[in-house]
């Protein structure tokens, strides 16, 4: 409210004096008998309000301080009382010396300048009041005292005139502060509404933020990843760009073993490093528990490249965790984007692939798509649309491929092994369409059919012949897997005790509780027990400990080079004697030579299977197999053939 005061007074000042000094001049020369006599006493009043005036005039802040604006009004009405005063007196002193007419111009000239001033400081309306009760209302009172009957009246008249004018100053002051109560309540309405708006717009980016932010990292997630892709695409013009997806392996043991948290700081420590490549314009994000993703602006194949490299590279220096060191290894997958609507989708897609390559390829590698690439995708998608067609799972055969013991080459078992061969896709192997229809979940019914496929046939066996069959880590992973197989034994009329599961260190990682329950109650049922691919994961030897297996299958990587490779018969005869300290028989896979068979002989392997001791055969083949055995007219290959 002062401010605004202050406001109307600024601009009503040039105006106030304006009026005063026009008056003051017009009384003078009314009065005055020479134009050429002194302007005292009006003189000194004339020069005061010019000075005065030019006080008022000099530039200054806009919005001045509320005690700077006290400061310059507080002298104000003690100002106007005086020269009201000076200019009443004056009119009323050269009437005394002049006569009636004189008074009659004082009036004139008074009265004007106390209703101008009174109009122009109607803002600060204690001071308005000034002129009017000190030099309009003497000079009324003056008209009365002549005491003659039209002086009587025009002093009366002209107190009514002020009492209204004091009366329209009242009504103006209430009028002024509602309007700037007014005002400043919209004033304060408006910074409520303002600041309202601050804190949602504040509120809606904290949480546009806390959407688009991985929470343990603090890198961008997945969904921030594929907005910025979306801009980056639509907005790409003739640059370049590429899509890196990386994926780490095996980490989910380090959360097994030593738990999330100290997977989780693992984590923070890796898209820490991840984001030490990062150019100023490209982007990292963390799209999935252990997988990242980058987008490369301005890149080209050799560059992509290069970036895998990096990345290989800069994970490759072991993290340390309480004291603890972890050797994190990861696959990555690049591809650059093309052109068309869809060029990121195509390019994501892309990437996978890629990724999927270098994680068949093994541990720490990188692979950039290649179009040759497009070629596996697509077999992939066939394969997975067969899966789903009604009828795939009795298109899936078994082939069942013999077991010797390797001393006297005596038939002990079959392995059943799927087969398929579709009419369209030709043979397609269980490494092809296994992982596919686990990521479908259709292995457990394509399992289901297989294992009575196996059953029915093994049950025309000798009953010295065991049949062998490869569990999935899905199968094993479910509470009631282990029940349900015994109840399709039980259906099929096949003796437990004639039957022999085969195992992988990848079910027993995935949940090995659940695992060595199952294994449990089958053992209990007389169901022999084999751990499959020994020495191809790095944790076998700690489920020894863990699990009493009845064999233990050693992964054909231990047989393939030991011919040829000292140290791979070393290490080779090594697993032998680990195995015979803990009193459990192996078997050898792919025996293809007669170097191997000699040379397993020698270092007492006691069973073996592979294509020199007989191929996978068909159901019937391997009946009359089982039964030409069993009646003493053959025992399997013979260095005599």
């Amino acid at each position: 409210m002062l401010r605004t005061r202050y406001a109307a007074l600024k601009r009503q000042i040039p105006f106030i004096y304006a009026i005063s000094l026009l008056n003051f001049v017009g009384f003078h020369f009314a009065t005055s008998r020479e134009w050429q006599a002194s302007l005292w006493p009006g003189g000194l009043l004339i020069a005061f309000m010019l000075a005065r005036l030019v006080y008022w005039m000099k530039r200054e802040p806009r919005d001045l301080p509320p005690e700077t604006i006290l400061a310059r009004t507080r002298p104000m009405p003690f100002i106007a009382a005086l020269l009201s005063l000076a200019f009443g007196i004056w009119g009323l002193v050269v009437f005394e010396n002049a006569g009636l007419a004189e008074l009659n111009y004082a009036i004139l000239f008074g009265s004007l300048t106390a209703l101008g001033c009174a109009y122009g400081l109607a803002s600060f309306p204690n001071v308005a009041r000034m002129p009017l009760v000190f030099l309009a209302l003497p000079l009324a009172a003056r008209l009365i005292m002549i005491g003659e009957a039209a002086p009587i009246g025009l002093g009366l008249c002209l107190i009514l005139v002020i009492c209204l004018i004091l009366r329209l100053l009242n009504t103006h002051e209430r009028g002024f502060v509602q309007l700037i109560r007014t005002r400043s309540a919209v004033e304060a309405e408006r910074s409520r509404a303002l600041e309202a708006e601050q804190r949602a717009l504040a509120e809606a980016a904290r949480v546009q933020v806390i959407a688009n932010t991985d929470h343990l990292t603090g890198l961008p997630n997945r969904r921030a990843f594929l907005e910025a892709a979306a801009g980056w695409t639509a907005s790409r013009g003739e640059r370049d760009v590429a899509v890196a997806i990386i994926d780490l392996d095996d980490f989910k043991p380090i959360n097994d073993v030593f738990g999330h948290s100290v997977g989780d700081r693992l984590l923070r420590q890796i898209g820490s490093r991840l984001g030490t490549l990062l150019g100023d314009r490209d982007m990292l994000a963390r799209v999935g528990g252990d997988e990242f993703a980058f987008l490369l602006r301005c890149v080209n194949v050799e560059a992509a490249r290069q970036f895998g490299v990096a990345i290989a590279n800069v994970l490759r220096p072991p993290l340390v965790d309480e004291s603890r060191e972890f050797r994190v290894t990861a696959g990555c997958g690049i591809a650059l984007l093309g052109a068309g609507e869809d060029a990121f989708e195509v390019a994501m897609m892309q990437a996978d692939i890629a990724l999927q390559v270098a994680k068949e390829r093994g541990r720490d590698e990188v692979s950039i798509f290649d179009p040759i690439l497009e070629a596996a995708r697509k077999r992939r998608s066939d394969i997975a649309n067969a899966l789903k067609s009604p009828g795939a799972g009795d298109e899936i055969g078994l082939a069942f491929q013999p077991v010797y013991e390797l001393a006297t080459m005596r038939l002990l078992a079959f392995e059943a092994l799927a087969r398929w061969k579709h009419d369209d896709l030709g043979e397609i192997s269980p490494s092809e369409f296994v992982p596919i229809a686990e990521r479908l979940h259709l292995i457990e019914p394509i399992n289901d059919a297989l294992l009575l496929k196996a059953m029915r046939a093994a049950r025309d066996w000798p009953d010295t012949i065991r049949l062998s069959v490869n569990l999935s880590a899905i199968q094993l992973c479910s509470p009631s897997s282990a029940r349900e197989l015994i109840g399709k034994l039980a259906e099929c009329g096949l003796p437990p005790a004639r039957l022999s599961a085969e195992v992988t260190e990848t079910a027993l990682l995935i949940d090995f509780e659940t695992v060595r329950a199952n294994l449990a109650l089958l053992k209990a049922e007389g169901i022999r027990i084999i751990l499959d691919d020994f020495g191809a994961g790095f944790a076998s030897i700690a489920y020894l400990r863990e699990i009493r297996f009845d064999t233990i299958k050693l992964d054909g990587a231990l047989i393939d080079s030991i011919v040829d490779s000292t140290a791979s018969q070393r290490l080779l005869e090594g697993v032998l004697r680990l195995c015979e300290a803990l009193g459990t028989p192996c078997v050898a896979e792919h025996i293809e030579s007669e170097e191997q068979l000699l040379l397993l002989r020698k270092l007492k392997c006691e069973n073996g299977q592979g294509f020199l001791l007989g191929p996978p055969l068909a159901a019937e083949e391997a009946a009359r197999l089982a039964a030409t055995a069993m009646s003493g007219q053959a025992t399997g290959y013979s260095t005599d053939r």
